[in-house]
């Protein structure tokens, strides 16, 4: 009885582990856009369009999470996921710009 538990539970841990092994890639590709995003918000560009530059400053980045999210979860899924993620973040990405503005601006 013993040794189906451990082998129920080895069976679990090794089919969720993958699963999770696109995690550090997306987080990858969100801190490079979140770090150029920084940087571009000096810009005298709207925070759409810095936000929008920071994401397709990172594309190594997002084809690595999206190579490891299809590996993971399947092509349809993959493609999906990283495209919606992508349209999310980069209106998070907005929000952001416009608040490291204000505070720059409270500086002063």
């Amino acid at each position: 009885m013993r040794k189906q538990l451990v082998l129920a539970v080895a069976c679990v841990i090794s089919t969720a582990a993958p699963a999770q092994e696109w995690k550090p890639a997306v987080a990858k590709w969100r801190a490079c856009a979140d770090a150029t995003a920084v940087r571009y918000s000096k810009s005298t560009e709207s925070a759409s369009a810095v936000a929008r530059l920071a994401a397709l400053a990172c594309h190594e980045e997002k084809k690595q999470a999206s190579q490891a999210v299809v590996q993971a979860e399947g092509a349809a899924f993959g493609e999906q996921f990283i495209e919606a993620a992508e349209r999310y973040y980069i209106d998070r990405l907005s929000v952001d710009v416009m608040e490291m503005r204000l505070k720059a601006t409270e500086k002063r």
